[in-house]
């Protein structure tokens, strides 16, 4: 396997640095839900349209130049672990979720990651209207936890009983999601290749 792109050290200046913004993505767990929206949806994104979203606007506030190129090389490193992840172990990826203990029990918060997802998923709302329309159950646990909609489902189901339901089913949507969109994205391949699809 490759090394990671993020070393540990990089990963808590990442966070460290995402906690101090007041704009754009604010959370590194909401960021790699973001991104792996990126990397496993239907066509490719480019940075240029993507990264204005993570830091705030077209006109990131940084002190200089190199501060800003610093930012962007870790958000890409981040963005690189998780093509590399599931270009090679798909099966491995394990979305990077909260975790909280209520009365003893260990819970695992999703919402972070989810509604990271989901902002990903709406810089190619046109894109992903295929899986929409086909397989909306894959995108139910997500936008259970990442949308307003879904917090109000949760509430009014009983969030304790909703969250214990349904929120083990993120990953294996997640893992769902990229294998539906591997076609698309081998025929998008062979296409730019100039190879001919049958």
């Amino acid at each position: 396997m490759h090394p990671p792109f993020l070393t540990d050290d990089d990963y808590d200046e990442l966070a460290d640095w995402l906690e101090r913004r007041r704009i754009g993505i604010t959370d590194i767990v909401e960021l790699e839900g973001f991104l792996t929206a990126l990397v496993i949806g239907p066509n490719a994104v480019s940075p240029i349209v993507w990264l204005p979203k993570v830091w705030g606007g077209r006109k990131p506030k940084f002190t200089d130049l190199a501060e800003m190129n610093r930012f962007a090389a870790l958000v890409m490193g981040l963005f690189n672990d998780i093509v590399f992840c599931f270009e090679q172990a798909p099966q491995e990826f394990q979305p990077t979720f909260y975790e909280s203990k209520v009365k003893g029990r260990r819970i695992i918060i999703v919402d972070e990651w989810c509604r990271g997802f989901l902002k990903g998923l709406r810089l190619d709302t046109k894109g992903w209207k295929p899986l929409k329309r086909e397989r909306p159950d894959l995108l139910r646990p997500i936008e259970l936890f990442g949308s307003p909609a879904g917090w109000e489902e949760c509430e009014a189901g009983g969030e304790e009983k909703m969250h214990r339901l349904w929120s083990p089913k993120v990953t294996p949507a997640v893992e769902a999601i990229h294998a539906y969109w591997i076609p698309h994205r081998l025929a998008q391949v062979r296409r730019q290749a100039g190879q001919t699809t049958h």
